[in-house]
């Protein structure tokens, strides 16, 4: 999640000086859409809406946000900072290809690094020393 607070923030800071971006998501009706078929649900399109409007409807009036509001692929075409985008092949909770939509829309300097494993694998040295070389070029 913090990935995609960075993103939803970042067109309105541009005083970041750079961003690493680790399997984000583009929006909460793909993310939901991506996990029903995950768990191999077959859920036709007009219930999964419903399902996501009650959803709505019960964080709204208990947090006082709209989840529709995380959209971050939204925001990206207005972000300049500088990110460095990352990835599991293997993720199965944040499909990759929400990474790879959020950084083809990118408007910045961006890099994109796909590691091997899953959502919560340790990421591995290489991508911890690119991290740092991103953040000391930026």
């Amino acid at each position: 999640m913090g990935a995609v607070t960075a993103l939803l923030h970042g067109d309105r800071d541009p005083s970041i000086a750079g961003m690493v971006i680790d399997s984000a998501f583009q929006d909460m009706r793909t993310l939901a859409t991506d996990l029903a078929q995950q768990l191999g649900f077959r859920i036709p399109g007009l219930m999964l809406s419903a399902v996501l409007g009650m959803l709505r409807l019960s964080v709204k009036s208990r947090a006082h946000f709209d989840i529709f509001d995380l959209e971050p692929i939204a925001h990206v075409d207005q972000t300049y900072i500088p990110a460095l985008f990352t990835a599991a092949r293997g993720d199965t909770f944040i499909n990759p290809r929400n990474t790879d939509a959020l950084f083809e829309k990118y408007a910045g300097d961006k890099n994109l690094v796909k590691v091997d494993g899953n959502h919560n694998t340790t990421r591995p040295k290489f991508l911890m020393h690119s991290i740092a070389i991103f953040f000391v070029n930026t």
